[in-house]
């Protein structure tokens, strides 16, 4: 019987053999698993295959050596070059090339398993049935769920080319990564054109198994991969009201174009039930190990929306920011934000910019010459929404590092001659302003031709505008006609400066001695001579021009500085020691008196004919003012100074033993106060008021509260006065002589912050998905986001400040504000911050915003109940509903709105 059996055997095995002479089996030790394949260099000739096709099943493999077909059951998978294919049932059929894969049903969870799952490449097929031909690469496949980008096209009938084309029947298209989608694009027929883009016939939305009648009757939707710039699509836009502005809005609608991997493109528009409009274009760029950049430009046409009085107002912003990364000796960075003076009250919805009153723009390059030399240039554009004050200029700087001319090249130690350094500064500016004279201050005197008196020397109120396009007094209208004034006016100033470091010199072990000279100056362009009129009491104001005109100065200075340290050791309880370190500071400077006439920097002009009797008791005809050569506004002027400046900086630690027994430490250190400083100075050739006001602050860290706080003292001695009103007046006494005390408190500012959230979700985000760029973008403005992991979070600071001057009562500002975020649920964000000012008693501006996830939806709601109507705005709420991207769900984070209002809408 056993002969018998073995004969068998040998008959079919060689049967085998020359039924399949190119087919050459092995097998590989695998637990149920069997590995079999045909070597590229025997299939190719017979079969046309272009490589190795490897096989296996787990649970069994049959060989029908007649049909030249090979059965694979259980866990099969098949590979061949960049393909592979994976599921519970896997035909292979080498007579026509052929292979055919579907899953089985299982009778005990009644349901299909080990679907077909193809690989070509990159891209991935999930199947009911599968048939696909090694030799023409062509493939039949049945219920398909493939991913297209960050799209999902389903369908029931599908037929696969060699260039890799899809032809879909009965297809679906949509971002839900749900094999029951949220939403989709419905159509009966639809065409994935490689990795380019997918086109469909005529279709319709449906909204959970809901169809909507909104249809096309063709689809075109382009897609790239996974890339840094994303891709082109459609900008649904938010919907909202302004209750008591411009009426219902859409806002943020448009189209994002990805121009390519590094640059992106979202072209923006708004409109306003009222009349009121706007356009944008925001783009965002980036160059791997090279730059990133953001540039947008923004125009808005507003109506008031009042029936009886309408006004219109057109407003712009460009804003571009660049970020090197520096590369070699040179670098290129910009900052330019550019803006209408109303643009920020009427258009922005970011709660910064709406605040902020200040724009400022600046463009800088640099570059190092050698080891030694430096340049560098700059352009910059200020300007205040406030008192409507613009400032634009350019600065230029050459400098020379400090070196040591008396270092030998090959010296091997120092000799005190060595310790020698010597450098230099060149800079120089270029600037124009519409400011044309002091906002709250005519000059002092008449300038000639007189033309009117009746604000000479009169202090103004403080500029408080009624409209939005008022200017205060000396400022003009920046246009077309009024360039020319301004450019007049422009000034041209350059700068230079020689720093001498002189060697230290060691007084002791512990203190050291640092003299040192500054040679500093000016050149101007232009210079100015001053003669008084007495026939109508003015002075006449004539421009020099010529060679450039220098002013120069030299100071000398001094400083020595030392470490005091001091230990306090306990013997019982947690506590260890206390650390008190001190670091006192002494220095001295001195410079001659630049402002006598005879250096020629000031002139002595009289300025009027009012006859008095001077201090030495003779009559005086004419008022003298000391004015700069260079500038007829500059009216202060310094003279001599001799000062000794002071001070000495504090920090106190704890050392604590550990709670621990099995911590690898025996003790940890804490700080208890890490700043506490206290300066001043002592003017050496003043008068009287010789000791300068005393400054302090300080700062600490203590569990988590962050604490700053700062202040003034005046140490000298004020007396009621009737002619100085409710502030006294200033004797030069001070306080510690008349047994008043060592100061008076004058300013006084507390700063309390504190940020409270859970462990979980506070470090930075990764993923495989998203792009270094997007990364970044996230990790870098933690605020513009929506962290789903963090179930809470809230920031609070507390700001108190005190002024008060001489013996008047002072004034308070205390003011606290709020921000936070809290999870309702898994997938309810509520937003919202606020502030509390506790002088008016009353919110601040406040805004509160509502965010859902809808796993492949995103619902957003922000509502704005406080804001400023002195500017026209007021409370305003907006809603968005729009499809999220599937790139950052596996972050849990989502995109705040207020994000895409640094856009401008």
């Amino acid at each position: 019987m056993i002969k018998n059996s073995i004969y068998f055997l040998f008959v079919v095995l060689l049967v085998t053999c020359i039924g399949l002479p190119n087919v050459h089996a092995q097998r590989i030790v695998r637990a149920d698993t069997i590995q079999k394949s045909i070597p590229k260099d025997t299939a190719s000739k017979s079969q046309d295959l272009q490589t190795t096709v490897f096989y296996s099943a787990v649970d069994s493999t049959v060989l029908d050596a007649d049909q030249q077909i090979v059965n694979l059951y259980g866990g099969a998978k098949v590979k061949y070059g960049n393909i592979s294919l994976e599921a519970e049932y896997i035909r292979l059929d080498w007579a026509k090339n052929e292979v055919y894969a579907k899953g089985t049903f299982d009778t005990t969870s009644k349901k299909m398993v080990g679907l077909p799952v193809f690989t070509q490449g990159s891209d991935k097929y999930d199947s009911d049935e599968i048939r696909y031909n090694f030799k023409s690469k062509r493939a039949i496949i049945k219920g398909i769920v493939t991913q297209q980008g960050e799209g999902f096209v389903q369908g029931k009938n599908v037929k696969k080319d060699e260039e890799e084309n899809l032809y879909i029947r009965n297809a679906i298209y949509t971002t839900c990564n749900l094999s029951h989608p949220h939403f989709n694009i419905r159509a009966s027929k639809i065409k994935v054109v490689g990795k380019k883009e997918i086109i469909s016939g005529p279709f319709h939305f449906e909204l959970n198994d809901i169809p909507l009648p909104i249809g096309l009757p063709f689809g075109f939707f382009p897609y790239s991969q996974p890339k840094e710039a994303g891709k082109s699509g459609i900008l649904i836009p938010t919907y909202g009201e302004e209750p008591s502005g411009r009426g219902f809005y859409l806002r943020d609608g448009g189209y994002y174009w990805a121009a390519s991997e590094n640059i992106g493109v979202r072209f923006t528009g708004q409109i306003y039930s009222k009349g009121g409009w706007g356009l944008g274009a925001n783009s965002q760029y980036n160059k791997r190990y090279r730059y990133t950049g953001s540039f947008n430009l923004a125009l808005n046409r507003n109506n008031s929306g009042s029936e009886f009085s309408p006004s219109t107002r057109t407003d712009f912003a460009l804003q571009w920011s660049h970020s090197p990364r520096s590369l070699g000796n040179s670098s290129f960075s910009a900052s330019v934000n550019i803006a209408s003076n109303s643009y920020n009250q009427f258009n922005t919805f970011n709660t910064q910019q709406y605040l902020s009153n200040t724009i400022g723009s600046s463009v800088q390059y640099t570059k190092a010459i050698g080891q030694n030399f430096r340049s560098g240039i700059s352009l910059r554009i200020n300007q205040n929404t406030t008192t409507r004050v613009f400032d634009a200029g350019t600065d230029f700087n050459l400098g020379l590092n400090q070196f040591q001319p008396f270092k030998k090249k090959n010296a091997i130690a120092d000799r005190f001659i060595d310790q020698f350094r010597i450098g230099m500064d060149f800079s120089g500016t270029v600037s124009l302003s519409n400011q044309v004279s002091d906002l709250y201050t005519r000059y002092e005197f008449d300038v000639y031709p007189r033309e009117s008196n009746s604000q000479r020397g009169i202090i103004q109120k403080p500029f408080i505008p009624k409209n939005a396009d008022d200017l205060p007094p000396g400022v003009i209208p920046l246009n077309g006609s009024t360039l020319p004034m301004l450019l007049e006016k422009a000034q041209t100033k350059f700068n230079y400066s020689i720093p001498l470091s002189l060697p230290n010199i060691k007084i002791n072990p512990y203190i050291n001695l640092t003299p040192g000279i500054s040679w500093s100056g000016n050149m101007y362009t232009r210079s100015y001579k001053y003669t008084y009129m007495p026939t109508d009491s003015t002075v006449r104001i004539d421009t020099v021009g010529g060679l450039p005109k220098f002013s120069s100065q030299i100071s000398f200075s001094a400083s020595m500085n030392t470490r005091v340290y001091g230990t306090m050791r306990f013997s019982k309880g947690r506590l260890q020691a206390i650390r008190h370190t001190m670091a006192p500071s002494v220095s001295l400077s001195y410079t001659p008196d630049y402002s006598d006439p005879t250096y020629g920097y000031y002139q002595d002009v009289r300025i009027n004919n009012r006859k008095f009797i001077n201090t030495n008791g003779e009559e005086q005809v004419g008022d003298i003012r000391r004015i700069s050569t260079f500038d007829p506004r500059q009216l202060s002027y310094g003279g001599a100074s001799g000062s000794i400046s002071f001070g000495i900086q504090n920090t106190l630690e704890a050392k604590l033993k550990t709670k621990s027994d099995t911590a690898t430490k025996e003790s940890e250190k804490i700080n208890i106060l890490d700043n506490f400083g206290i300066n001043g100075s002592y003017n050496l050739l003043a008068k009287e008021f010789n000791l300068s006001n005393l400054s302090f602050n300080a700062n600490s860290r203590i569990k988590q509260f962050d604490i700053n706080i700062g202040g003034n003292l005046d140490p000298y001695l004020y007396v009621p006065d009737q002619s100085f009103a409710v502030v006294g007046r200033r004797t030069p006494d001070l306080m510690v002589t008349k047994g008043e005390g060592l100061a008076r408190l004058q300013s006084f500012n507390l700063s309390i912050g504190k940020r409270f959230a859970p462990a979980k979700g506070q470090g930075e985000k990764v993923s495989k998905n998203a792009s270094e760029a997007q990364l970044r973008q996230i990790n870098r403005n933690r605020d513009d986001y929506v962290d789903w992991n963090i179930p809470w979070s809230f920031s609070f600071s507390y700001q108190f400040s005190m002024n008060r001057a001489g013996l008047a009562p002072s004034q308070n500002i205390s003011g606290l504000t709020f921000q936070g975020d809290l999870s309702l649920s898994e997938k309810w964000k509520f937003s919202f911050s606020s502030g509390y000012d506790f002088k008016y008693s009353g919110l601040t501006y406040t805004n509160i915003s509502v965010h859902r996830d809808l796993h492949c939806w995103e619902l957003n709601f922000n509502w704005t109940p406080i804001a400023s109507p002195f500017y026209g705005r007021a409370s305003n709420y907006s809603f968005d509903l729009r499809v999220k991207s599937s790139l950052l769900q596996e972050l849990k984070i989502s995109r705040r709105r207020s994000f895409y209002d640094k856009g401008g809408f």
